[in-house]
């Protein structure tokens, strides 16, 4: 149900308002919204009433009123005020110039009571830079990396658009407008400090902005500052092209990336490609978090950064631990190349045995090792794609979605799927063909044609 607006000469918008009184034994019960006449005494005479009512000018009848049915506001102002508790005990209230006007607002309140859309005027109309301060200093279960990307897409794009806005008072065409003009380019925004985009914003980007966005108005819906969240139905841009951001090398690309590295960071590659770690899980790894004899990596951390944006270890993204298998032709090299390292150190490091900065490998190491490979002319090659390369060719092997997910790390299945399901082949002639041979199979082992009849 949307707010309700009741027409008068001023087009007064009736707010979704609920009210309550305190009682002596301290519980909040429902109180209803009265009118107050702020021109006339209550002992005023029905006959002063009457004739101030029925007067289209009141002040040309107002030497007819006697002083003493007269308030201190007599004839200043709107006459007629409404007046309710809202939630916490506060009193508030609206004038109205008509009665008619006031009597509809008591009548919304009453309708408002039993419906249960319950919002503080004073709650609607916080501001949304107000709102999401208050949700980002809440969020203590998100990785400190993640919630820098949030506060980044707020302040470049939601805080310029509705930093100033009443959380209550944006609306779902604003929303569907502003989605189009982040796809375009020309939404407020505020780079200071950051590097500006190039033409469009991409689709994931556009989503991720909106994401961020809506998550604090979803904040302030389930705290009861506004009814219904604008953001929600709001339709986001399609590219309708394939996502080009996945790259997937062959078992060939692989080994002259691999043979392409300098000594140390061959073997990282094959590990990225043959095992299916993230790269920060990979180059956090501790010697102690290697199984050799059980063929198992025990992944528990990863490289994430700080609120200051530092490189430091923490959880794997999904917060959850996982093993992972080491592929055997790996194992000899791999056990040579951890010989005489700490337990507790890094199983690669930079060529002064320090832990590895992933942005600082990848400039100074991956992408030298990709044009030396010839393989820097593939758009999207990153250490990342080594992962998706995992994927790809485990999928290629038999792996089923399940055990891909484990392995990958995912949160469930259905992440999996979303991510990798066209690189499934086509089994339905598979299928089809095995169902055919296991029906010949069954009819012939009852001795019976398609077409016999069974009798019992």
């Amino acid at each position: 149900m949307e707010s309700s607006q009741y027409g008068n000469s001023q087009n007064i918008e009736i707010h979704h308002i609920i009210t309550s009184k305190r009682t002596e034994n301290g519980r909040t019960e429902m109180a209803k919204a009265w009118i107050v006449d702020e021109w006339l005494r209550d002992d005023a005479p029905a006959s002063a009433r009457r004739l101030l009512n029925a007067a289209k000018y009141p002040e040309r009848v107002a030497c007819r009123i006697p002083e003493r049915y007269r308030k201190a506001r007599f004839g200043r102002g709107k006459r007629w005020r409404v007046q309710w508790f809202e939630n916490g005990g506060r009193k508030t209230g609206r004038s109205f110039a008509a009665k008619k006007d006031a009597e509809k607002m008591v009548s919304a309140i009453s309708d408002d009571q039993y419906s249960g859309r319950y919002i503080n005027e004073a709650d609607r109309n916080r501001t949304f830079r107000d709102v999401c301060g208050e949700y980002m200093a809440g969020k203590h279960g998100v990785k400190h990396s993640t919630l820098r990307g949030y506060e980044r897409y707020l302040r470049m794009y939601a805080l310029p658009m509705w930093g100033g806005r009443a959380v209550g008072s944006i609306t779902r065409a604003e929303v569907s407008k502003w989605v189009g003009e982040l796809r375009d380019g020309t939404a407020p925004h505020d780079f200071k400090g950051e590097r500006e985009p190039r033409g469009q914003l991409s689709e994931n980007y556009v989503k991720n902005v909106f994401k961020a966005t809506k998550m604090v108005v979803n904040y302030a819906k389930a705290n009861r500052l506004i009814l219904d969240n604008p953001f929600d139905g709001v339709e986001l841009p399609r590219d309708n092209k394939p996502d080009d951001s996945m790259v997937f090398l062959d078992y060939a690309q692989v080994e002259r990336l691999a043979g392409a590295c300098l000594p140390g960071d061959d073997l990282l590659v094959r590990m990225l490609a043959y095992t299916g770690l993230r790269p920060s899980e990979m180059m956090a790894l501790h010697v102690s978090d290697l199984d050799f004899a059980g063929r198992r990596i025990n992944v528990v951390r990863n490289f994430t950064e700080d609120k200051s944006g530092r490189q430091v270890e923490g959880t794997p993204k999904t917060w959850e631990v996982r093993q992972v298998a080491i592929p055997a032709f790996l194992v000899d090299d791999l056990r040579a190349h951890c010989h005489g390292r700490d337990a507790d150190w890094y199983v690669f490091t930079s060529r002064k045995g320090k832990r590895l900065n992933l942005s600082n490998w990848r400039r100074r190491n991956f992408s030298n090792a990709a044009k030396r490979a010839k393989l820097d002319d593939i758009p999207g090659l990153r250490p990342y794609s080594l992962r998706h390369t995992y994927a790809s060719l485990a999928i290629a092997a038999g792996c089923d979605v399940k055990t891909l997910q484990n392995a990958m790390g995912h949160k469930n299945a259905t992440e999996t799927l979303n991510t990798y399901a066209m690189l499934w082949p086509d089994r339905l002639d598979e299928v089809a063909d095995a169902l055919a041979e296991n029906r010949a199979a069954t009819l012939s082992a009852r001795h019976c044609t398609p077409n016999a009849d069974f009798i019992e």
